[in-house]
């Protein structure tokens, strides 16, 4: 009886210590995660900082979106200075082609998932952006010949390079490699010490990681807070380095507030579209085929024959809704109304070339890349009339050129012109949408 009951006691002493070590590694780990501060120099880095790959940004005490999980794409998510280059990626790829960094490249190289030979191209691929959030990142020192990664965190302000899905993959300043946070937000036990000790801005519920867009779901464009001028944004092309970038009249960070996805099926697109930009969304169609089911042969064209994402669906502000349209007649051009101006175009006829002679203004249909204004000549210094929403179509008639102001002065660009609803015609910087206008079957103006 006596070795009976020592038996039990010895089998609930086991099962109780098994409970605890579970408790202790399982659902209640912390993950040490070592925090990074702007301008704080790395440990080991790739690249000795002399080099002056980046330089970090001073993006104020409050810091950006709420905290948790972000999509790479999500407006306000990343920041940036308009026209200004935050990563020399051409000088990163230097250093990696050089073959007396070859065994360095080739430890960058596997932890981007790429080959050596590939690094040229991937780079170039890459948009320097800041971050805004402090945010958490696998991060990789250059430790004896191989790239040893840590969990870290990195201090809001910090310049980075984000690949085609938005997700951050090389820290400018040491040009460190760098992957994604594998665990939760909240079990993040982060470590301030040495010339990384904690910073006043400092918040755990402002602390982000961000996880690409969907696979083959690439950013289209980046709508960037302008950390240079309050209340403004930045519309930055994948890829680019600043000098492309486009103004945005309103601060994109104040996007992060969810909203209910109106109803919209049924309507004439135009309709839809002027609803859910109303709401802070973007819109993009797509056409309805043909014989598909019975509500494409039926309904009338230009109708909206289903949403996504569906309607009552909370998403945040920025988010892109998808019309699936009936197909027939060219869709009128949908852009709303700029808020700062409701005028018509000054003129309403045809254009014509240097002879006099009228140009065929036949719809050519154009995507536009962002969010962009839409101006009353080509030139970035002349009146806003309208807009155009990043993933609309719109009828193009022809294209010529213009001027382009940015910070180094006025510059030859070419823009494109659009037919309104509201009657005339408007112009667009070719650089906000998909096409090389002299490609598309355009006539130049």
């Amino acid at each position: 009886m006596r070795s009976i009951r020592g038996t039990l006691v010895a089998i609930l002493v086991t099962l109780a210590l098994g409970l605890t070590t579970t408790a202790c590694t399982g659902v209640f780990a912390k993950v040490a995660v070592k925090a990074v501060a702007r301008g704080a120099p790395a440990a080991a880095p790739f690249f000795s900082e002399a080099l002056r790959l980046g330089t970090d940004t001073l993006v104020g005490e409050a810091l950006g979106l709420e905290g948790g999980t972000k999509k790479g794409d999500q407006p306000g998510l990343y920041g940036g200075s308009r026209n200004k280059t935050g990563c020399a990626k051409s000088k990163l790829a230097r250093f990696l082609k050089d073959p007396a960094h070859r065994r360095k490249a080739a430890e960058w190289a596997r932890v981007q998932g790429i080959d050596v030979d590939d690094i040229e191209g991937f780079v170039k691929r890459l948009t320097p952006v800041v971050l805004r959030n402090d945010t958490l990142v696998k991060n990789h020192d250059y430790k004896k010949g191989k790239a040893v990664a840590f969990d870290a965190l990195l201090e809001a302000g910090i310049a980075v390079l984000v690949d085609l899905y938005g997700k951050p993959v090389v820290q400018c300043s040491c040009g460190n490699p760098l992957g994604a946070f594998e665990h939760d937000v909240d079990k993040a036990d982060v470590t301030f010490k040495g010339e990384s000790k904690k910073w006043t801005s400092y918040d755990r519920e402002k602390v982000v990681k961000i996880e690409p867009t969907e696979v083959k779901s690439e950013v289209k464009s980046y709508q960037l807070v302008d950390v240079d001028r309050q209340d403004a944004g930045i519309v930055r092309l994948p890829g680019t380095d600043g000098t492309r970038d486009e103004p945005l009249p309103d601060d994109p960070g104040t996007q992060d507030a969810e909203v209910a996805v109106p109803t919209v099926t049924d309507m004439p697109v135009e309709e839809a579209t002027q609803i859910l930009t109303a709401q802070g969304l973007k819109v993009q169609t797509d056409s309805g085929l043909s014989g598909s089911d019975g509500a494409s042969v039926s309904a009338a064209p230009g109708t909206v024959l289903g949403q996504s994402p569906a309607a009552d669906e909370q998403v945040a502000k920025g988010t892109t809704v998808t019309l699936t349209v009936a197909p027939g007649a060219e869709p009128s051009m949908t852009e709303s109304p700029s808020p700062s101006s409701s005028s018509p175009p000054s003129s309403s006829s045809s254009p014509t070339d240097d002879t006099g002679t009228a140009i065929d203004t036949g719809t050519t249909m154009v995507i536009a890349l962002a969010d962009a204004p839409v101006r009353e000549s080509p030139s970035s210094t002349s009146s806003q009339l309208s807009h155009v929403t990043a993933g609309g179509q719109y009828p193009a008639t022809c294209y010529g050129s213009g001027e382009t102001t940015n910070a180094h002065g006025s510059m030859s660009d070419i823009w494109v012109q659009l037919s309104l609803k509201s009657g005339g015609f408007g112009w667009v910087t070719a650089t906000a949408l998909q096409e090389d206008p002299a490609a598309g079957g355009l006539g130049q103006c």
